[in-house]
């Protein structure tokens, strides 16, 4: 990783850290921006999840916030660092995605608080992009879709190059079947005609 890399990652990152970290010492400043997601994310995973996990399922505002915050904080460090960096990127994208939630007001808000909450809400909507970006970073590699392509086309050759030779050789073999078919045709039929000379010089004789 280039240092140029290792600079602009680490500017990126340090956002979602510091706001993990604050989300997870200080859950209950962040549970109002978090509660629409809340209300409505934890009650479909209670009901897609079997009964025996649905208890499990966090549904206050704060544990959110306190998921959130940590996906955060690991997200952010797995980019900045490179360590697992594309899952990172899909951690910080996913904090994004819940922040932009609570960001947009509701539709029926009032025209001052639409406005007030647009700033926030553009940055949260860049910050996903940006996110969404990093994680299909392959940072000038071939994607694993590319080489996958790269590696059948490359086989499909070699099984058709192998296909080629294998008919070549099946005409050559061919080929010298049939000479040696004609060769031993037209021994017989010296043979035979031999064995008919000398059949009637006797029957002659």
């Amino acid at each position: 990783m280039s240092l140029l890399r290792f600079v602009a990652r680490s500017l990126f990152a340090s956002y979602f850290v510091a706001e993990g970290v604050k989300a997870v010492t200080k859950p209950a400043e962040i549970a109002p921006d978090i509660e629409r997601f809340a209300g409505t994310v934890s009650p479909l995973l209670q009901r897609a999840l079997p009964a025996d996990l649905a208890g499990y399922v966090p549904v206050k505002p704060e544990a959110w916030a306190r998921i959130n915050g940590a996906a955060q904080v690991v997200g952010g460090v797995m980019f900045a660092t490179g360590l697992g960096r594309r899952a990172g990127a899909l951690l910080l994208a996913g904090a994004s995605a819940v922040e932009l939630t609570g960001a947009l007001p509701a539709k029926d808000a009032p025209e001052a608080i639409k406005e007030s909450a647009r700033p926030q809400a553009l940055r949260a909507a860049g910050l996903l992009g940006a996110s969404l970006l990093a994680v299909l970073d392959t940072q000038g590699r071939p994607s694993l879709a590319w080489r996958a392509d790269h590696a059948v086309k490359g086989t499909e050759k070699k099984a058709e190059e192998l296909g080629e030779d294998i008919t070549r050789s099946a005409r050559k073999a061919a080929a010298r079947t049939e000479k040696k078919a004609r060769k031993l045709g037209r021994e017989a039929r010296k043979q035979a005609k031999a064995f008919g000379r000398k059949l009637e010089a006797v029957t002659a004789s």
